[in-house]
């Protein structure tokens, strides 16, 4: 049987259908695969979220004026040592005048911070006598006319220790721990002045004022909580004493918020300020000043963050 030629367009055909594919190679002969490439092995970092300001005085130098309104007066009380023939006891009358004062802050180590306070109270009133009373030596008659002044000093030197967290985190609460020393004077003047001055057996004059300091130096210690909402606005509390049976005791416990616009922060809180001297003398005062307090504070510009 003879074959019959197919047409070679036929056959061209034909070969290239039938012909394998093969993957296309470069100028050098590696085969290129055509699948899609593997996803690489390192992933891929999230977008860094912006950091919350940290909104703190700390480990910063500052200046704060404040102005602190007090409500109660301080009480006068014979000690153990009053060898008068009258009880020394008295109750200052009137109201306390309003207490300016000034801290100072200063860097004392990686977010620690040194600070400095003064304050200064003044009260003075009139009253009468309630009874015979012998008061820093002076006797005084039931019914005499008194006039009373007072005035309350007090200067604190405080390390403020950053005890957690560490390293801070401004998105947490803060805990310091206060390590401190305080000293207060008190100065006082009780006078009569309409009784009749009278002269002892040596003809000198009696006098009809009463004076009397009093001064103690403690350390103290204490703990502050601290929270920044946001890079201006925060909360403080803090609270710090020292006592010792029968001697003198001390405290200072204050609560506020602050909100901070550049160099400049303004806070408002309460405050209640406590001092007793030894009641082994024979006159010690004691005296409790709750209270509100408005203030300023300023971050000098080449160290504010």
């Amino acid at each position: 049987m003879t074959i019959r030629k197919l047409p070679a367009a036929v056959l061209s055909v034909c070969f290239f259908l039938s012909a394998p594919v093969f993957p296309q190679q470069t100028s050098t002969g590696t085969a290129q695969p055509q699948a899609n490439p593997a996803p690489s092995s390192q992933p891929t970092a999230p977008a860094a979220s912006p950091e919350i300001p940290l909104n703190t005085s700390d480990a910063q130098i500052s200046v704060q004026l404040f102005y602190y309104a007090p409500f109660t007066q301080p009480d006068l009380h014979g000690g153990k040592a009053n060898v008068g023939p009258y009880p020394g006891d008295l109750k200052y009358p009137g109201s306390p005048k309003r207490a300016p004062g000034i801290v100072a802050s200063f860097p004392a180590g990686k977010n620690n911070t040194l600070r400095i306070s003064y304050f200064r109270l003044q009260g003075d009133g009139n009253t009468t006598s309630p009874g015979y009373r012998t008061l820093f030596n002076t006797d005084f008659n039931p019914g005499d006319y008194l006039v009373t002044r007072y005035q309350v000093q007090n200067v604190k030197l405080s390390f403020d220790f950053l005890s957690y967290p560490f390293p801070p985190n401004p998105s947490r609460f803060r805990l310091r721990t206060l390590w401190e020393v305080q000293y207060t004077n008190i100065k006082n003047s009780i006078d009569a002045p309409l009784r009749p001055v009278q002269t002892d057996a040596s003809g000198n004059p009696i006098s009809n004022t009463a004076t009397g300091s009093r001064w103690l130096i403690d350390p103290s210690f204490g703990v502050a909580i601290e929270k920044a909402f946001s890079g201006h606005f925060r909360v403080e509390a803090k609270a710090s004493g020292f006592a010792f049976p029968h001697r003198a005791v001390i405290y200072d416990m204050e609560a506020s918020a602050s909100y901070r616009v550049g160099r400049y922060e303004i806070s408002a809180g309460v405050r209640d300020f406590h001092f007793k001297t030894s009641p082994q003398n024979a006159q010690y005062l004691a005296a409790t000043y709750p209270g509100v307090f408005v203030a300023i504070r300023y971050y000098p510009p080449w160290l504010w963050k």
